[in-house]
């Protein structure tokens, strides 16, 4: 009888090859505009479009945590582009989400933490209303509403997308381009 972790190896064998601890997926795109988003910034550098990265995150996800991940990304055409200026774009995309999920988690630390300020005063003000026992009531179960929820957004929410990102950036060993050879 196999087991479970072979059963899950025999599937993944169709998509993933194994050597060791490493595992490798070739992402194939017929050209390399596809991954470009064209209404995205000017000509210095292009934006690319969430295919790729969403390919990438659906790879890592797929793949028990014990291996690492090889990707090739092979591009049939290039198009207008040289091998070199795809791979800086590919690069410069990296950077930019990057700096998404840091602005991401800023935005959730900031919002949490006004929560809690918000839920605070609430309670402060339900605090100096005690003697008003229905006032008190329902001001007290909003400002813990309130703290609840910040404490949710600034510390569990923000914490689970770091993990994440942590995990897809400790899988992935390698990521290479690679033009179509027929």
């Amino acid at each position: 009888m196999k087991t479970v972790e072979k059963v899950k190896l025999d599937i993944l064998q169709n998509y993933f090859s194994f050597e060791g601890k490493v595992a490798t997926l070739k992402l194939v795109y017929d050209t390399f505009c596809e991954l470009i988003n064209p209404n995205f910034g000017d000509d210095k550098i292009e934006k690319l479009n969430d295919k790729l990265f969403s390919d990438i995150k659906e790879a890592v996800s797929i793949l028990p945590n014990k291996y690492k991940l090889n990707l090739e990304i092979v591009i049939k055409d290039f198009g207008d582009y040289t091998k070199e200026e795809c791979e800086n774009i590919i690069k410069q995309n990296v950077y930019l989400a990057g700096y998404c999920t840091l602005k991401e988690n800023n935005k959730k630390r900031v919002g949490g933490w006004s929560l809690i300020a918000i839920g605070a005063i609430i309670l402060l003000a339900s605090y100096l209303l005690r003697n008003f026992n229905l006032w008190f009531d329902l001001i007290n179960i909003s400002g813990t509403l309130f703290v609840w929820e910040g404490v949710n957004t600034a510390f569990i929410e923000r914490n689970q997308e770091a993990r994440k990102n942590l995990a897809l950036a400790k899988s992935i060993k390698n990521i290479t381009l690679v033009e179509y050879n027929k």
